[in-house]
């Protein structure tokens, strides 16, 4: 049998961070609805914008402008949560970089596949390709900006009791839990895995219309 001094055990929050984490994710929210409004009205002036939100459609410009302005506000405004209760900051950052490079990845599958994309839906039952697009980006994107809002890419501190806390070394009767951060990628996995779960269908709708035409 494991001791149980070798189970690792997470760190919980304080009890102050919870209002904090809560405060920074409403204007994480606000942040991110506003900067997308406004990317959205920029779109008319800036050659680049324009040509995105042309080949994204809307719906995609919407989604992929909001993720990555979601990713960003929520990196940087629940790295003051993250320090004082404890996360690893350097780690949220790694997530946060991870969240891009996924956004990259999606908006650049979009920017070749949104053009083969009626701008209409189709007559028939599921909107045709215009709904099999919007399906795939609503299942893909939109659950790693809310993840970024509510500060879900700082992974969480855990203990293991066997390994006594550096800091406490000085103290013999100390036994202080070392405390070590979880793996930094597993949220982002996890959360593209069960995205794309939903979206895989959609997805492959389009590549065979795509291949079709």
């Amino acid at each position: 049998m494991t001791p149980l001094c070798t189970i690792p055990a997470v760190i919980q929050d304080p009890p102050r961070s919870g209002d904090q984490r809560a405060v920074l994710s409403l204007v994480a929210v606000i942040v991110t609805i506003g900067a997308t409004i406004w990317l959205g009205a920029l779109s008319d002036e800036v050659p680049l914008l324009r040509e995105a939100y042309g080949r994204w459609h809307g719906i995609g410009f919407v989604l992929l402008t909001s993720l990555v302005v979601a990713t960003l506000a929520g990196a940087l405004l629940h790295s003051f949560w993250a320090r004082d209760a404890g996360r690893s900051i350097r780690l949220g950052w790694c997530n946060a970089a991870l969240v891009l490079a996924y956004a990259a990845v999606v908006g650049l599958l979009a920017w070749y596949i949104g053009p083969e994309v009626s701008p209409d839906f189709g007559s028939g039952r599921g909107g045709g390709a215009k709904g099999a697009y919007v399906a795939w980006l609503i299942a893909v994107l939109p659950a790693f900006a809310v993840v970024a809002c509510v500060g879900g890419l700082f992974p969480q501190v855990r203990a293991s009791a066997d390994e006594p806390d550096t800091a406490q070394a000085e103290n013999a009767d100390a036994q202080v839990p070392a405390r070590r951060p979880g793996r930094f990628y597993q949220v982002v996995l996890v959360t593209a895995g069960i995205c794309w779960a939903l979206g895989a269908l959609p997805f492959l709708l389009l590549v065979l219309v795509d291949i079709a035409m």
